[in-house]
């Protein structure tokens, strides 16, 4: 694998990488924060046992304060994590489909020349660690398709368990790798310990985080941000549907139905994942503390003297999720057309968010801010504002891209199969290549149905696709009748 001209690869892409990151930093010295960033901080100075959010990157950030309060070392390291995800992935392409030159360099370029990794790194997110690991998640899985050994199923486990902590996108991986790993050539009996094990982790991590609930909020759940997160896509259906609605609620959403309902019937305002402008856009009912969710939140449970009060927030989170489950159980239809549809656009037409944003570039004066001076040694995040517009003009380039990446990739999948991919390829890069496919399919379908789709998010996909597109364009070239001819 480490062959002369790998060996020179990997030299350009550290060379390039680090320096493009270190002219960056020189640019933008100090991190990046947004509202979630607070949040993860907290977590990580109070030592939380669980969060708003899972509760891995503050304990990622938890452990680095060990060594350093350095927030210009943790971007580095960050950027460093996701480059040395994209070196393994950037070679195990080389190794496994043994790409043109032109292809090697455009990968090269794509992963190693990016302005939105070092942007990304730059913030005090889990979006970085998180795509890093998944980088380095589906890298095994290849590995293990094409190249099996019976210790690779214990590193996919841990890539999982650790992505999984990190952010609850991974929730469809196991279900994706448990496929990936029957195909595998191994063993019966590590495909078994393959697919048991990675169940088994998630399980005592969902166990921990339950107890660890119900000692914040009194209540045992899983994750009181994704009852919010139910509610709220259900309430983007309901508020176009509410006046229709006969039938009674059950009774113990009664008192959260009439507030819902009077905040509709007053306001007449219905909320729309495409006006990217909007307040809050997507999750306008998570967040706004006009949203009837956080009325009935405040008239329940007290108005917070502190952001996002865990004993009141927390708490509300199962009454959101089954509210939020029972109204999209009896409206299927409605939901696929007022979430499920215009989120789909949304997927294809990703919003910026936090690249276009200017509270990135500010620190809060609150005890928030000063949990973050404590973590990170920080009392700044100014940049100037020609730099901050810069940023904002660069970025805002991606969502075009990511349509256009999407359709290229879309129109590679199919002409690799138009060109006898099935027949053409051996059984290991076929495999390889379905199990990609089937990857862009589990992603678009959480992402649309259960997430609230920003940019940010689909960084990973991103990857792979870019990647694989590259591929199967390779293929379709090789093997066209003109190219034959």
């Amino acid at each position: 694998m480490i062959t002369r001209d790998n060996r020179i690869y990997l030299w350009v892409a550290m060379a390039i990488s680090i320096w493009l990151f270190f002219v960056f930093k020189q640019f933008y010295p100090y991190p990046n924060m947004v509202m979630d960033s607070y949040i993860y901080v907290k977590g990580a100075v109070l030592n939380l046992g669980a969060n708003s959010f899972p509760i891995g990157y503050s304990k990622f950030l938890q452990f680095f304060g060990l060594f350093s309060r350095s927030a210009m070392l943790l971007v580095w390291l960050q950027y460093l994590l996701l480059e040395a995800a994209c070196l393994g992935l950037f070679f195990t392409l080389l190794y496994f489909f043994k790409p043109s030159r032109l292809v090697t360099v455009l990968l090269l370029i794509f992963l190693f020349c990016n302005p939105l990794f070092a942007y990304i790194s730059n913030f005090v997110l889990s979006d970085t660690i998180f795509t890093a690991l998944s980088i380095f998640w589906i890298v095994q899985l290849i590995w293990i398709i094409c190249r099996p050994q019976p210790y690779m199923i214990w590193i996919h486990a841990g890539l999982l368990l650790l992505a999984f902590t990190i952010r609850y996108n991974a929730l469809y991986y196991p279900i994706f790798a448990s496929g990936v790993i029957l195909v595998s050539r191994l063993a019966l009996r590590h495909k078994v310990t393959g697919i048991v094990i990675q169940f088994l982790l998630i399980g005592i991590f969902i166990f921990y985080t339950r107890n660890e609930m119900q000692k914040l909020t009194g209540i045992k759940q899983f994750s009181p941000f994704g009852g919010w997160q139910i509610a709220n896509n259900a309430l983007y259906m309901y508020g176009h549907i509410y006046g229709s609605e006969k039938k009674d609620v059950p009774g113990e959403f009664h008192p959260l139905d009439s507030t819902v309902r009077q905040y509709f019937g007053h306001t007449h305002r219905t909320e729309s994942l495409l006006k990217y402008n909007a307040e809050g856009p997507g999750f306008y009912y998570m967040v706004s503390d006009n949203s009837p969710l956080m009325q009935y939140m405040h008239r329940e449970y007290g108005v917070d003297t502190v952001f996002q009060s865990f004993k009141k927030w927390g708490a509300m989170g199962i009454l959101c999720s089954d509210y939020g489950s029972y109204l999209i159980k009896e409206h299927p239809i409605d939901f696929i057309q007022f979430w499920v549809w215009p989120n789909s656009i949304r997927y294809l037409y990703p919003p910026t968010e936090i690249f276009s944003m200017n509270s990135p570039y500010f620190l809060r004066s609150d005890d928030l801010g000063k949990m973050a001076g404590e973590l990170l040694d920080v009392k700044t995040l100014s940049a100037a504002w020609p730099l901050i517009n810069f940023r904002t003009s660069l970025l805002s380039f991606y969502p075009l891209f990511f349509t256009l990446e999407n359709v290229f990739f879309l129109l590679a999948i199919t002409g690799f199969f138009l060109f006898g991919g099935l027949k053409k390829m051996n059984k290991r890069q076929l495999f390889v290549i379905l199990s990609v496919g089937t990857l862009w399919f589990f992603n678009l379908a959480f992402s649309v149905t259960a997430s609230c789709i920003v940019l940010r998010y689909q960084i990973f996909i991103m990857i792979v696709e870019f990647g694989f597109g590259l591929l199967l364009t390779e293929f379709i070239w090789q093997n066209s009748d003109s190219k034959s001819s």
